[in-house]
């Protein structure tokens, strides 16, 4: 029987770094992380940046509605160049660009459009490709050998199982800021992998859940063929101590 030879190339993900709400230390090890596994692809699965103003549940007095958009894009677009990704997802934070630019306020929509265009226009000069969040459609994923790569849409403790069951594949998420493993629930061996954050573990509209003391830095580096992938979760918090 013939031997079977792969060649492999290297891939890192990261997620949810949060534009101005960046955790500095955490932004700093991913970077080093790049330039020791000199990836071919690197994924930002979304959120990068927070747009607190345009939070829905924000009450009119609420202080997130004097965040500065332009600060926030400004801080976000900043550390996508010195990642130099391959492809740049929108999470549902982006996302609320997308759904404003078609307000009935002419102002908000005025502003949003502003914004991913000026997104889009950055995305271009770092020769990046865009990824909609579009939930769990195709549209919203990247195939890399056997593994899917999104955004997310889940936000519940067993996010990695429940993306990878919906899915019906092996992927890697960010959104729920856990660095999570799990097995799904299926004859065939389909593993969730949830990858952590880059936001400021202590943000202040976090501080009043607890489910964000789960939250964890933390990035994917990866190895993928054709038709396989192999995949290694980092956590970064509290030590930064980087793998390689």
């Amino acid at each position: 029987m013939a031997s079977v030879t792969r060649k492999f190339r290297r891939g890192l993900a990261i997620s949810c770094t949060h534009g101005h709400e960046a955790d500095p230390k955490a932004l700093a090890a991913m970077l080093k992380m790049r330039q020791l596994w000199k990836p071919d692809t690197v994924l930002h699965l979304g959120d990068f940046t927070d747009m607190a103003a345009l939070r829905s549940s924000a009450r009119p007095d609420d202080p997130d509605r004097a965040e500065s958009m332009a600060d926030d894009l400004l801080a976000g677009l900043s550390f996508l160049r010195e990642l130099e990704p391959t492809h740049i997802f929108l999470g549902n934070h982006e996302h609320r660009l997308v759904s404003l630019a078609h307000s009935g306020n002419a102002v908000v929509s005025y502003a949003a459009g502003n914004v991913l265009a000026r997104i889009s226009d950055a995305a271009k000069e770092m020769k990046a490709k865009v990824i909609p969040y579009d939930g769990l459609r195709p549209s919203a994923c990247v195939q890399l050998g056997d593994t899917l790569f999104l955004h997310g849409v889940m936000y519940n403790v067993s996010a990695a199982r429940d993306h990878a069951e919906a899915l019906g594949m092996s992927c890697v998420h960010g959104h729920t800021h856990r660095v999570a493993q799990e097995q799904a629930r299926c004859q065939r061996p389909i593993v969730g992998y949830n990858i952590g954050c880059g936001i400021k573990l202590d943000v202040g509209y976090a501080q009043t859940r607890r489910q964000t003391l789960g939250w964890a830095h933390g990035l994917c580096w990866f190895e993928y063929s054709d038709n396989l992938t192999i995949v290694r979760l980092e956590t970064l918090s509290p030590h930064y101590r980087l793998p390689l």
